[in-house]
Formats: structure tokens, C-alpha cells, sequence
């Protein structure tokens, strides 16, 4: 009886200190004035323009091993429990070290384009009373100023 007493205090301890914190996060995008724009009404509208990051995978790293993916839903929000810790954010082709769609690799500096692949997208740092979050994603590029483009 003593040893199902102790081994219950034991499993509700160990439940108390991996606690994990629910997360709902809503990702935006915002579209900067690439050209083409045909009327000067679209033109002056263009850098307010915000689209949701909806329906898109994000490849989540912690000590440097994978623990997941996830998928932002149709609205741009990305649900998750984090436990107490540090988490980095990848675009897939960051993470599996792919060429960006649109690009060709006789376009890219390659060296360049590993240090791209190094930068998250996303870190939270979850802590017991704080959560914080940089955003690396919000401003999205022009194709022509992608950093690592020979021929721009």
C-alpha cells in the first residue's frame, strides 16, 4: 500500500514539472510592392496588404533533434503545446536544406544559401511565466531581393 502511495506522489510530481503550455499563435505575412501593380489605387494599397501563413508546414527543432512538424491551419494559426525551452522554426526547405521554389541553383550563391538554411524562421522561448516569440516571417522578399541570387 505504502509503495502505490509513494509511486501516485512520484507520477503526479514528475506530471507537475514537465508541464507543457498551450499555444495558438496566428502567423501574417506582409506583402511588399514587388511591381506589375496597375493603378496607383493598388500601388498606395500594396504595403498594407497582409495575407494569413495558412496551411503551411514548419519543421520544429529543440537541442538540435526534430521533435515535430506542424501545419498552420486555414486561418494562419499554429497550435502546439511547448513544454519550458527553447524551439526553432524552419520552413522545410530550410531545414532539409532544399532550394527555394522559383529558384534555380545556377541563380544561387550556395554558400550563401547555407547560411540561409541556419536561420529559423520562428523561436519561441517558453518559460514558467513568459512565452516569447521572434517572427522571421512576416516580412516576405521580393523574388529579385532574395539574398543569396547571383543575377539579380
Amino acid at each position: 500500500m505504502k509503495a502505490l502511495f509513494f509511486f501516485s506522489i512520484l507520477i503526479f510530481s514528475c506530471s507537475l514539472m514537465a508541464q507543457s503550455k498551450k499555444m495558438k499563435l496566428k502567423l501574417v505575412q506582409y506583402i511588399p510592392y514587388c511591381g506589375g501593380v496597375t493603378s496607383k489605387s493598388d500601388l498606395k494599397n500594396t504595403p498594407n496588404k497582409s495575407k494569413v501563413y495558412a496551411n503551411k508546414k514548419l519543421v520544429v527543432v529543440s537541442d538540435n533533434h526534430v521533435i515535430d512538424t506542424l501545419i498552420t491551419d486555414k486561418s494562419g494559426y499554429l497550435k502546439a503545446n511547448f513544454e519550458n525551452g527553447i524551439y526553432y522554426l524552419f520552413e522545410p526547405w530550410k531545414y532539409y536544406q532544399k532550394i527555394p521554389a522559383g529558384f534555380t541553383e545556377i541563380n544561387l550563391d550556395m554558400d550563401c544559401l547555407k547560411e540561409q538554411w541556419k536561420k529559423e524562421d520562428l523561436k519561441i522561448v517558453v518559460s514558467k511565466k513568459t512565452t516569447t516569440v521572434a517572427n522571421n516571417i512576416k516580412l516576405l522578399e521580393c523574388p529579385d531581393q532574395f539574398p543569396c541570387m547571383i543575377h539579380k
